[in-house]
């Protein structure tokens, strides 16, 4: 089966590197590679070897441990066609449908998903019965969404999420580009005051939980958007909002100046 082992980089932005690999094969894939030392001081504890650096997007702070982890590995850098130039020691072009890694019954596998940039990559982790887990990059957060502001526009985010990640089954275990927690949870009470579900999974987080899809469904405001809670606190706040799209919109141009 394929194992994953989140990397939280303690960086100013809280960003995760992630390690995916078989312990049966030894093989092992660096999903957005920051600290090139804390990620090889982890492989070499398991035992394995880096043969890809997986890359969701072309911002820096996921590619910016690309050049001293190949340099250090020969491992060959994958990302989306769209990023080829932007993307430091990129090798090879991925695209829907992908398969990277395989271990038994177990495959990583490619979604385009577009919004926060145009050249944006998840990784999903499945079998044939379902999806496990996915690597969402910075298009899907703990309790929020991506940012548009650096080469994406929130109406593709929209369609990504309302289109792929809405139907994510509930036990789908998500791992975003970045712990946003905090931040989060205190713009869904700012906007979604009157969620029950929330208040009581606050109160038992863990630092740099885990999620399930299950959970974010009932966390996030931006799957939360057609709840009472959310539709009133818009109102209150003054914000005009026609149809689900909109709603999401309002959302989203609130969080830019949260």
């Amino acid at each position: 089966m394929i194992e994953i082992l989140p990397i939280f980089t303690n960086s100013p932005l809280r960003n995760y590197s992630y390690l995916v690999y078989s312990n049966r094969t030894g093989e092992a894939y660096c999903i957005d590679p920051l600290d090139v030392k804390q990620i090889l001081n982890h492989s070499q504890k398991l035992g394995v070897k880096i043969k890809g650096i997986l890359n969701t997007h072309e911002h820096g702070d996921h590619t910016q441990g690309n050049l001293e982890l190949k340099e250090e590995t020969k491992a060959i850098v994958y990302g989306h066609k769209d990023a080829k130039h932007k993307i430091p020691g990129m090798d090879q072009i991925l695209k829907e449908g992908d398969l990277v890694f395989s271990v038994e019954e177990e495959s990583l596998a490619v979604w385009d998903t577009p919004g926060h940039t145009f050249s944006h990559l998840s990784f999903v982790r499945k079998n044939p019965k379902t999806i496990l887990g996915i690597f969402s990059g910075d298009t899907l957060f703990n309790a929020g969404v991506g940012n548009c502001f650096r080469g994406g526009d929130p109406n593709v985010l929209y369609e990504t999420i309302q289109s792929r990640f809405e139907s994510l089954p509930d036990s789908c275990l998500l791992y975003p580009g970045h712990d946003y927690w905090d931040n989060n949870l205190n713009f869904a009470e700012h906007v979604d005051p009157k969620n029950v579900f929330r208040d009581n999974y606050k109160s038992s987080l863990k630092p740099f939980q885990i999620s399930e899809m299950g959970a974010e469904k009932n966390l996030n405001p931006f799957f939360r958007r057609n709840t009472n809670s959310v539709k009133d606190r818009l109102t209150e706040l003054k914000e005009t909002f026609t149809n689900d799209r909109s709603i999401f919109l309002t959302l989203r141009k609130l969080r830019d100046h949260w």
